[in-house]
């Protein structure tokens, strides 16, 4: 199915998030005890999901530029990062659409390796599920710089916005890290409807 401006939008949307949604987070608020489970509650965009333990600290929402509204982010070492955020495309895109679009995008204009690129269920939720690496700065892939650089993307479309979860390492850090990640992915619960078509999205 050929939509060349909503695809092109949604390629160049996603290319930015690639860029900027890993910056390092300015102004932690301090690290949460591994021992305390702490849940991050978003009342009005419908979802919860548990804290990243493990040395990762709260940043400040702001210090972190993303092309949609961050609801939360986490940070270790300054650099390495878990962000929660909101986009408004004002279109229910499938997530196989979004999995097809994004790897492609990344390929194409980042010369990302794409070493997952599936449609999984996620907090109840058909979502996009991709992993990949690239030339970056450890904290964001931009393509060029010296730090080989991993992403996983999670990004679960509902009928009106899709609610997107970002983790940003170095290659280094990426296994440890993943395991953090995939611990809070296992804690979400997201409220809200899918279409019939996300919902048979594969």
């Amino acid at each position: 199915m050929q939509i060349p401006h909503v695809s092109g939008s949604i390629r160049n949307a996603l290319l930015a998030l690639i860029v900027y949604a890993g910056l390092p987070v300015i102004g932690a608020q301090g690290a949460d005890p591994a021992s305390k489970a702490k849940v991050y509650v978003d009342d009005d965009y419908g979802f919860r999901v548990t804290y990243p333990g493990g040395g990762w600290e709260r940043g400040t929402v702001g210090a972190v530029a993303v092309p949609g509204e961050l609801c939360r982010c986490w940070s270790k070492e300054g650099i390495r990062t878990i962000n929660v955020f909101r986009q408004n495309p004002g279109k229910a895109f499938t997530p196989r659409f979004l999995v097809d679009e994004s790897a492609k995008s990344m390929e194409t204009q980042l010369g990302v390796q794409v070493k997952q690129k599936e449609v999984r269920t996620v907090g109840g939720m058909k979502a996009m599920w991709l992993v990949l690496t690239g030339k970056g700065t450890g904290g964001a892939i931009d393509g060029q710089g010296s730090v080989q650089t991993s992403q996983h993307w999670v990004a679960i479309p509902r009928e009106k916005d899709v609610i997107v979860l970002l983790l940003t390492t170095a290659d280094t850090n990426f296994a440890e890290d993943e395991k953090t990640f995939d611990a809070m992915l296992k804690t979400l619960e997201i409220s809200g409807k899918q279409t019939d078509e996300q919902r048979a999205s594969k």
